[in-house]
């Protein structure tokens, strides 16, 4: 006899920076069990695989491609999946400065609060001089995860985000974009700092998912607020 199949709900939410409306449905417990799975597995190339099956099976809008995401708007479908799969609210750990009491502290934190933050002063093209200037574009999950963590030489991390996520180069008479990635690390590396920081801000400013959390510590009972950011904060 076979047993009654249940009918899995949709649901309908927007792309943070985009406002695209987009629907979908919660991942069902195979599909929990396989994340879980990967992420045990800590191996960054199965985790994607995964990431990327389950992302699929759950958009239901065509077009939808998780490799072409801004970060932060991978991060909150994600969030929101995970939010409608499991549960709206999650025990989350914080343990209190170390001065105060130091003592771990369990609060609820409901997921549907979590939104991604817009820093009014964010501008994606940043002018190096009065006439160069780069185009940026947001780094996606993929390009982040495709950073070697692990390398020593952490400068090399830094400009493989940069170089990822310029999108072209432009002076007053043209706009650069058929080159090499060794041409813009050129271009990186004849940069001085002030210039260079001028990338680093588009970075330092972009749109973030955090969330500030106020709770009383129930050791010593003071009032603590904190900030958590990113996904990996609230996928528990």
């Amino acid at each position: 006899m076979n047993l009654p199949m249940l009918v899995t709900p949709t649901y309908v939410d927007v792309i943070p920076s985009t406002k695209q409306k987009v629907e979908y449905r919660p991942f069902l417990v195979k599909e929990e069990k396989i994340l879980l799975m990967a992420l045990e597995g800590n191996d960054r190339e199965e985790i994607i695989r995964t990431v990327e099956q389950i992302f699929n099976n759950c958009i239901k809008t065509e077009g939808i491609d998780f490799k072409n995401l801004a970060s932060f708007d991978f991060e909150y479908l994600m969030l929101k999946l995970r939010s409608k799969s499991v549960g709206e609210v999650v025990e989350l750990n914080f343990r209190h400065n170390e001065d105060d009491c130091g003592e771990l502290n369990s609060v609820e934190v409901n997921l549907d609060d979590i939104e991604v933050k817009f820093n009014d002063d964010h501008k994606d093209t940043v002018m190096i001089t009065d006439e160069v200037g780069v185009k940026m574009k947001y780094p996606t999950i993929v390009s982040i995860e495709s950073i070697d963590l692990e390398e020593e030489n952490n400068i090399k991390n830094v400009f493989d985000v940069f170089v990822n996520s310029i999108d072209y180069v432009f002076d007053k008479d043209n706009v650069y974009s058929d080159y090499s990635k060794e041409d813009l690390i050129e271009f990186l590396e004849n940069l001085n700092q002030a210039q260079f920081d001028k990338i680093s801000n588009f970075f330092e400013t972009m749109p973030k998912l955090k969330h500030e959390i106020k709770f009383k510590c129930k050791k010593c009972e003071k009032e603590v607020t904190t900030e958590v950011q990113g996904l990996q904060s609230f996928f528990t």
